[in-house]
């Protein structure tokens, strides 16, 4: 069939249906931001709250397909560490971010070494 043969009804249901998901896509993605009533940082605050990691550092390293973030990984849980941390952890340390909170207590050799606070 040569294009002189398709009709132009056809033509416009074809781009019609090539172009209604990405219009639905769009809305998908769109209209719940539109009506969101927290801030972002709201919901980054309520994310931290949620995560509970507790136990001693097994490896430190950073996650390449996301931003390069620098992450603990313990024998219960993976965290991903704030920018201003990043030097603060040695493999072998201890931290204790419970569920509820936004407050990290970081240890070494069995001693807090300092309170860390979760910041936007």
């Amino acid at each position: 069939m040569k294009k002189k043969d398709i009709s132009p009804r056809l033509k416009l249901l074809i781009q019609i249906v090539s172009i209604i998901p990405f219009i639905f896509l769009l809305i998908w993605m769109i209209i719940p931001d539109l009506y969101e009533s927290r801030t972002f940082k709201d919901r980054f605050f309520e994310r931290e709250e949620k995560i509970e990691c507790i136990g001693v550092v097994d490896s430190i390293y950073r996650q390449i397909m996301n931003h390069n973030i620098l992450t603990l990984k313990t024998n219960s849980c993976v965290y991903e560490i704030h920018s201003s941390w990043e030097n603060k952890f040695l493999v072998g340390d201890s931290i204790i971010k419970r569920e509820g909170e936004l407050f990290i207590e970081h240890y070494r050799g069995g001693k807090l070494i300092e309170i860390l606070t979760v910041k936007f």
